[in-house]
């Protein structure tokens, strides 16, 4: 088995989406379009994860100069700001037949060593309050219910401070 991390390309567009749509509920998962404009505006800061060049799962984010994820981030990936202090994660998604591998944890592992690489001061996500104890065990550290309402669900601020 042959597993390999590397920033997207444009031509990994539909496979992202098909991996998008099937992770996410309708109502908070980005669609074509969307993916496409985070591809164009971020592509150092969207990584995805092949197992035997299959791509099994993604992240990516756009960087801000605010610890706090906004919900307009996920319709607007023209508000990324290459000179911003934080990296955000929009989506972090593993298609089915490849979870509880450990992808997951690769992929954020890789978004982590990126941005202290690239001297932020942190990184900040939103996720349900099932996925709490998930981001935690990378070092993510909970900042309580997050005022976002993206998709109609509520949301948990998880942040790492470098």
């Amino acid at each position: 088995m042959s597993i390999e991390i590397r920033p997207v390309k444009l031509s990994d567009l539909e496979e992202v989406t098909k991996i998008e749509q099937i992770c996410f509920p309708p109502e908070e998962a980005a669609d074509q379009n969307k993916i496409k404009s985070r591809i164009e505006n971020f592509p150092e800061h969207f990584f995805i994860l092949l197992e035997n060049q299959k791509i099994a799962g993604f992240i990516n984010g756009l960087v801000y100069d605010s610890p706090v994820l906004l919900d307009e981030m996920f319709d607007d990936a023209s508000l990324h700001d290459e000179a911003g202090k934080y990296q955000m994660i929009l989506s972090l998604a593993v298609s089915p037949e490849y979870q509880h591998q450990g992808y997951g944890k690769q992929l954020l592992q890789t978004i982590i060593n990126s941005a202290k690489n690239q001297h932020r001061k942190g990184i900040t996500l939103t996720c349900k309050k099932e996925l709490v104890s998930f981001y935690a065990e990378s070092g993510f550290v909970n900042q309580g219910r997050s005022d976002s309402v993206h998709g109609g669900f509520e949301w948990y601020e998880m942040r790492i401070i470098f």
